[in-house]
C-alpha cells in the first residue's frame, strides 16, 4: 500500500476528515486530536500490516507506522484540510 492508499484506510478509520481537529507527527507515529473518539475503529487499525501500534488517550489517538510517518502525515493533511 502506497502512502495515499494508507493515509485514506487511516483516515476512514478513524472517523473521516471530518473527525479529525489536529493532526501532529514525529518520525514514526501519526497524533490524531478527534471530535468524537467512538468514531475510531481501533480494532481495525491495529489489524492493518502498515501499523505497529494504536495507542489511545481521551481526544486522541496515535498510529504508529512499520515505516516513516513524514509521507503519510502530508497525503492525510491533504485529505482533512478544509
Amino acid at each position: 500500500m502506497n502512502d495515499t492508499e494508507l493515509a485514506q484506510r487511516i483516515v476512514d478509520l478513524i472517523g473521516g476528515p471530518t473527525n479529525v481537529v489536529r493532526l501532529s507527527h514525529c518520525a514514526s507515529r501519526l497524533r490524531f486530536e478527534l471530535r468524537d473518539d467512538s468514531a475510531c475503529m481501533v480494532a481495525a487499525l491495529e489489524a492493518m500490516s502498515e501499523v505497529v501500534m494504536v495507542a489511545r488517550q481521551p481526544g486522541q489517538v496515535q498510529v504508529a507506522l512499520h515505516t516513516g510517518a513524514l509521507g503519510v502525515h502530508a497525503e492525510i493533511m491533504g485529505l482533512v484540510a478544509t
